[in-house]
């Protein structure tokens, strides 16, 4: 019986050969440039007022919303990280809609239950630096990302209630507020502490109204909010891991979306959970095998071929993702025959993978040996049939919520390891 590996095979695809006899036995982000008038007070006659109510008065109408919709800029803290564009509409479940804009190539974003998502051209991805053995699939698909992906975690940093308590714990940090004209409107000022470039506008008029915001680290160096996803168990999908500390820079513009909007916001994320979120791709690690993969065959034509699949990101891999291993068996004679498998891979880790084809060769006098090629190719998925379930009833009935409680948060429900392999 003769065996053989075969060589040079691209990222993810492993290919092995072995016989089977036939026998009878068997950057850092410039807030005050991007300000209109650079913040100056065009409104210097008129007199300040008291900033504490007016900054509360704010924060409690932002509470108490059923959802924001946020516009402008963002980038993640430090030093030459680049600037970003995003507009996002976050209901107070942390349901997220909208758009994110690198350079020239925008990517909708989509979060629900603590998982973000994108879907965005080839160009965007090409400019990630992600190199796993689907990542050619990932144009035009939803795509399950890293939280720091965007800079920041959305759901769980921009929910009104979230974001009120982030803004409230920062303070006021002057005894006064002045109006400034904001693109043509007046609006107070109010300096927040926590930082020399932390301020916020709010409407002239009651009911105080938050209209936008420029915040140096949105963290609140209190660690941040847990997303609404919860922790889940290991066999289910990733764990929503904590979004603090991400110190993410922002400058955005604020409105309360109309009703309509918002439902049309748990439409869209309801929809994709149901038709195409189980077939999204996970580019929170990359994957790839570790070594060679092994390819045994049994007299009587059972083969299977085995690898181990790896987490080969430079320790910046997330959470536990769904690898599947899809395999060819091929020979001449007797034709092709395909098997796969699906494990759970944790961040930092290695996970065993395995499956299996049989010929059903016939007994015979005379056995006779068969070359058998195999290759196998490793993939993921962003999420499971079962996650994808309970994420949508969750998303229903937080948009029931949406005319009662304000679209109280449903939490995911842990599943059992033997449970739809996780995710």
């Amino acid at each position: 019986m003769s065996s053989r590996l075969r060589s040079g095979r691209p990222l993810g695809y492993a290919a092995a050969a072995a016989a089977v006899a036939l026998a009878a036995t068997g950057c850092s982000l410039d807030l005050s440039d991007l300000r209109p008038g650079g913040g100056e007070q065009t409104q210097e006659e008129a007199a300040p007022v008291e900033a504490a109510p007016v900054l509360e008065g704010a924060l409690k109408r932002l509470e108490a919303a059923d959802a924001i919709a946020v516009q402008g800029k963002v980038a993640a803290g430090g030093e030459g990280e680049g600037v970003n564009d995003a507009a996002l509409t976050v209901t107070s479940a942390g349901t997220v809609q909208g758009t994110y804009q690198e350079g020239e190539n925008e990517a909708e974003v989509l979060e629900a239950e603590g998982r973000v998502f994108l879907k965005a051209p080839d160009e965007f991805w090409l400019d990630q630096n992600i190199a796993n053995p689907d990542s050619d699939q990932y144009a035009g698909s939803w795509v399950r990302v890293a939280k720091e992906q965007l800079g920041l975690d959305p759901g769980a940093q921009l929910a009104p209630a979230e974001l009120a308590a982030t803004l409230e714990g920062m303070g006021a940090a002057s005894e006064e507020a002045r109006l400034e004209d904001l693109d043509g409107t007046p609006a107070y000022r109010v300096d927040l502490g926590g930082g020399e470039k932390n301020r916020v506008w709010i409407s002239e008029e009651e009911p105080y109204t938050l209209l936008r915001m420029e915040i140096e680290d949105l963290s609140g160096g209190e660690g941040g909010s847990e997303g609404s996803g919860g922790e889940e168990s290991p066999s289910d999908d990733a764990s929503a891991e904590d979004a603090g500390g991400s110190g993410a820079r922002v400058q955005f513009n604020l409105s309360e979306p109309e009703t309509a909007d918002v439902e049309g916001v748990y439409d869209t994320a309801i929809a994709a959970a149901k038709d195409e979120l189980t077939s999204s791709r996970d580019a929170r690690i990359e994957l790839n095998w570790q070594g060679q993969i092994d390819l045994k065959c049994q007299t009587g034509g059972a083969c299977t071929v085995s690898g181990t699949a790896e987490d080969v990101s430079d320790g910046g891999g997330e959470g536990k993702v769904i690898v599947n291993m899809d395999a060819t068996f091929k020979n001449d004679e007797l034709g092709e025959k395909k098997c796969d498998s699906t494990e759970v891979l944790a961040a930092g880790s290695t996970v065993d993978m395995s499956c299996s084809v049989d010929y059903a060769l016939e007994p015979s006098t005379e056995p006779k040996d068969y070359e058998i090629n195999a290759t196998s190719v490793l993939s993921t998925q962003g999420l499971s049939k079962k996650s994808a379930g309970k994420v949508a009833d969750a998303l229903e009935e937080q948009k029931k919520a949406l005319s009662g409680a304000g679209g109280e948060d449903a939490s995911a429900e842990e599943e059992s390891p033997a449970e739809d392999g996780g995710n």
